[in-house]
């Protein structure tokens, strides 16, 4: 089961960093959704380690940044 959550953690970890820099290049509120919620698995899993604690922050930070992409899209072509 050990390998399972590996390769689970490390394809979430790939998706996210992907999308994040498709997002921020094309501006894209829907690839920042996706690493939003690519990134939940990652957050949720390392939410027990006390160091490591800013990694519950990063998701809220990637949903308010979807928010944000969301309302400039509807600005730009409504």
């Amino acid at each position: 089961m050990g390998i399972l959550i590996s390769i689970a953690m490390g394809f979430s970890i790939f998706i996210t960093f992907f999308s994040l820099f498709f997002a921020v290049v094309k501006r894209s509120w829907r690839a920042m959704l996706i690493s939003f919620i690519a990134s939940l698995p990652i957050s949720i899993y390392l939410a027990g380690i006390p160091s490591l604690f800013f990694i519950i922050i990063a998701p809220i930070i990637l949903l308010s940044l979807t928010l944000l992409f969301r309302v400039k899209f509807k600005e730009r072509y409504a």
